[in-house]
C-alpha cells in the first residue's frame, strides 16, 4: 500500500509540530505539507497537482475556520478529514461535515494512534473500492462478444490435442 499523503492545517506552530512528530512514528504516513491558515488550506485542497489522503484540520483559525474551508469544497473526492481543536463544542458540526475523527488538544499519543488505525481502515476501503471500479471498467473495455444462443460451439475432443 502507498503511504498516506497527509496535510496538517493549524494556525498554531506548536500544534503543527506535535502532529508532525506523531506522524513520524507512523511509517505508512507521509507528511506532504503544512498550512498555517484556512486560506492556504483551501489553495492546497483545490490543487489537482497535490493529491491528499488525509488532512488534520484545526477547527478554529483566524481567517477561515476548518468548517468554513470544507464548505468551500465539493464533498466528492475530499481526503479524509480529522478535526483537531482545543474545544469539544464543535464535535457535532465536525461529524456533520463528514469528519472521520475529532482530536482534542493537547493530543494524546494513544488517541492519535487509534485515530490513525481508523484512517488506515478507511484508506484501505477506498483503495479497494477504486481498484474494484478500475477492474470493472477494464472488464467492460475488453469484454468479448458473447455468442448468441443460436450459435453452435465447437468443443475440442481430447484426441484433437
Amino acid at each position: 500500500m502507498e503511504r498516506i499523503r497527509t496535510l496538517i492545517v493549524d494556525d498554531e506552530p506548536l500544534a503543527r509540530r506535535r502532529i508532525a512528530q506523531l506522524l513520524e512514528l507512523a511509517p505508512d504516513c507521509a507528511l506532504v505539507g503544512e498550512c498555517r491558515n484556512g486560506t492556504e488550506a483551501l489553495a492546497r485542497l483545490t490543487d489537482p497537482a497535490f493529491p491528499l489522503d488525509l488532512v488534520f484540520l484545526d477547527v478554529q483559525m483566524p481567517d477561515l475556520s476548518g468548517l468554513q474551508v470544507l464548505q468551500h469544497l465539493p464533498a466528492q473526492g475530499l481526503p479524509l478529514i480529522v478535526f483537531v481543536t482545543a474545544y469539544d463544542r464543535y464535535t457535532l458540526q465536525a461529524f456533520e461535515a463528514h469528519a472521520v475523527d475529532y482530536l482534542l488538544k493537547p493530543i494524546d499519543p494513544d488517541r492519535f494512534g487509534r485515530c490513525l488505525a481508523h484512517v488506515r481502515e478507511l484508506v484501505q476501503q477506498r483503495t479497494s473500492l477504486q481498484l474494484y471500479q478500475q477492474l470493472q471498467t477494464l472488464a467492460r473495455e475488453v469484454a468479448l462478444p458473447r455468442p448468441s444462443p443460436d450459435t453452435a460451439l465447437e468443443v475440442a475432443r481430447p484426441e484433437q490435442f
